[in-house]
């Protein structure tokens, strides 16, 4: 869950709705996470695979979700609490 007073998101489940934000004047990207993948190779982050509404998905690093919280630019991918919350 997100949390606004650290900043600070636990695990993304499959089904968590995911925001893209890709600046003004690109509207908003509306899907949901579909597949969770963990390699045990090393120190390295959770895959998740985020469907969007028109059909098209996206791979990205668990890391990159929520990163954005905070930051100057709103750019970025975010779950549907944080987007809102902010």
């Amino acid at each position: 869950m997100y949390s606004d007073d650290d900043k600070e998101v636990d695990m993304v489940e499959l089904g968590t709705k995911i925001i893209g934000n890709f600046g003004a004047m690109i509207p908003l990207s509306f899907g949901k996470v579909v597949t969770i993948e963990t390699f045990d190779v090393g120190p390295r982050d959770t895959d998740i695979k985020v469907v969007w509404d028109n059909g098209s998905h996206t791979w990205m690093m668990e890391s990159e979700i929520n990163d954005a919280v905070g930051k100057l630019s709103p750019i970025g991918y975010y779950t549907e609490e944080a987007y809102y919350a902010r």
